[in-house]
């Protein structure tokens, strides 16, 4: 049984500045992620950010995002983060330390974490990585 190719209970997420995209079980190229958007509730905040960072720094992550993150990944028995940033700034170590805190027996789950640059790859690419992921991981 080829375990990238068939629908599987494995689910991969890649944070971004902008959005999160989901691919559940199906890895392969012109695959459709589910997209979600962080809604941005401190606009003070976000204006900051906007202005002087580029949005770039989530070291506030969005306690409500979270969870519609983490309600996306329920089911699934292998999880696989990826993202960018660095530190606090890091979306997807935020997320990985909110699921620790909050949904231990999600976090368990997480198979592996990688740093790439979300913002400028493709869906395809993203998928390249998420197959690399898995097959490490084996």
């Amino acid at each position: 049984m080829d375990i990238i190719h068939t629908p599987t209970n494995k689910v991969f997420v890649v944070l971004s500045r902008t959005h999160t995209k989901i691919w559940k079980g199906n890895f392969e190229p012109g695959s459709v992620p589910t997209s979600l958007a962080e809604s941005h509730k401190d606009k003070d905040y976000r204006k900051v950010l906007n202005q002087f960072l580029s949005g770039r720094n989530r070291s506030k992550l969005d306690p409500h995002f979270a969870e519609k993150v983490a309600l996306e990944l329920k089911g699934f028995d292998y999880i696989y983060l990826a993202g960018g940033g660095k530190g606090k700034a890091s979306a997807v170590q935020n997320l990985a330390t909110y699921l620790r805190e909050h949904h231990h027996e999600m976090a368990k789950k997480i198979r592996a974490i990688q740093d790439i640059d979300a913002e400028n790859m493709s869906d395809g690419e993203l998928l390249a990585v998420a197959r690399k992921m898995i097959i490490h991981d084996l």
